[in-house]
C-alpha cells in the first residue's frame, strides 16, 4: 500500500509545497502534476466542481504521484466520508474554531475504534495501490487531517484546538482571517495583527507537536512562512497563476503591435 509522502515529508522536518485547484479543470491540473509540488489540493469550498469532477482530480493528482488533498465545504460526516471516498490522501477542512468541533471532524476521517468513518466505496483503495483490506487497515495511519484556522476565534482557541488527538496540522487560512481582523478593526495595523495571530498558531503547533501550515499569496510570503517553522505550504492557485501569467503576456505585448492603441 502507498504511504503518504508528504506526511513522510513534513514528519522529517521538510516543508511540503502545494497549490490549490480552483478551476476544476482535467488538463490544468494535468500541466501542474510534472512541476513538482509535493502535494495539490482540489477545493470544494469555493470553486465551481461537483463529485465527478472531484474524483476524477483525484485519480489523476494520485496517479502522477503527488499527493491529493480536497477542502471540503464543511467538516459533516456527508462531505468528510465522500471526500475521503474519492481517495483524498488528505482532508482540508476550513473554519475551525472549537476544540469540539476538532474533536468531530476527526472522528469523521476515521475507521473504528477510532472514529466513525463509514467503510464503503472502491476508489480510496485502488488509488492508495492497495485491496480494501489493506486500506481499511492502515487508512487512519496515512490520511492526513489538517484543520483551517482562519478567524480571530479560532486562533484564540488555537492551542486547545492543537491539544486534540488524531489530527496531524493546522492550516491558516490568510484571506479570512484578514477580512475578519479587518472587521474587527478597520482602523488598526491588520498587518501586524495577522502576522501576530500566525505566530500564535505556530507556537500553538509547537506547543501540542502539531505541523503548521498556510495557503500563501506569493512564493516571498511562502518563504517567510517556512523560515517561521511553518511546513504545510501551499502557494497561490492554479487560476492565479495561469492569470498572472497572461497578464504578462498582455503587458509585454501591449503597445507592441503596429496600430494598435496602448
Amino acid at each position: 500500500m502507498r504511504s503518504n509522502a508528504v506526511k513522510s515529508k513534513i514528519l522529517k522536518g521538510q516543508v511540503a509545497w502545494g497549490t490549490w485547484i480552483t478551476s476544476g479543470n482535467y488538463y490544468i491540473t494535468r500541466a501542474l502534476l510534472s512541476l513538482g509540488f509535493d502535494w495539490l489540493t482540489v477545493d470544494m469550498e469555493h470553486a465551481a466542481v461537483d463529485w465527478s469532477d472531484v474524483a476524477r482530480l483525484v485519480g489523476a493528482i494520485a496517479d502522477n504521484n503527488v499527493v491529493p488533498f480536497i477542502r471540503v465545504p464543511e467538516g459533516t460526516p456527508f462531505y468528510l466520508k465522500r471526500a475521503l471516498d474519492t481517495g483524498a490522501f488528505g482532508i482540508i477542512v476550513p473554519r475551525v474554531e472549537t476544540p469540539e468541533v476538532a474533536q468531530q471532524i476527526v472522528r469523521g476521517t476515521r475507521f473504528p475504534p477510532d472514529g466513525n468513518r463509514s467503510a464503503g466505496g472502491a476508489l480510496h483503495f485502488l488509488h492508495f495501490a492497495a485491496t480494501l483490506e489493506e486500506y481499511l487497515a492502515r487508512a487512519n495511519q496515512e490520511i492526513m487531517v489538517v484543520l483551517q484556522i482562519e478567524s480571530p476565534r479560532g486562533v484564540q482557541n488555537c492551542a486547545a484546538i492543537a491539544s486534540v488527538a488524531g489530527f496531524d496540522a493546522l492550516l491558516v487560512g490568510p484571506l479570512d482571517l484578514e477580512t475578519r481582523l479587518r472587521a474587527e478593526s478597520p482602523a488598526g495595523d491588520v498587518s501586524h495583527a495577522f502576522a501576530e495571530h500566525v505566530r500564535k498558531v505556530i507556537g500553538a503547533g509547537e506547543r501540542f507537536g502539531r505541523i503548521t501550515g498556510i495557503h500563501a499569496r506569493s512564493p516571498e510570503e511562502a518563504r517567510f512562512w517556512a523560515e517561521q517553522g511553518m511546513r504545510l505550504i501551499a502557494v497561490g492557485t492554479d487560476i492565479g497563476m495561469l492569470t498572472e501569467r497572461a497578464r504578462e503576456y498582455v503587458a509585454a505585448l501591449s503597445g507592441a503591435t503596429p496600430g494598435r492603441e496602448s
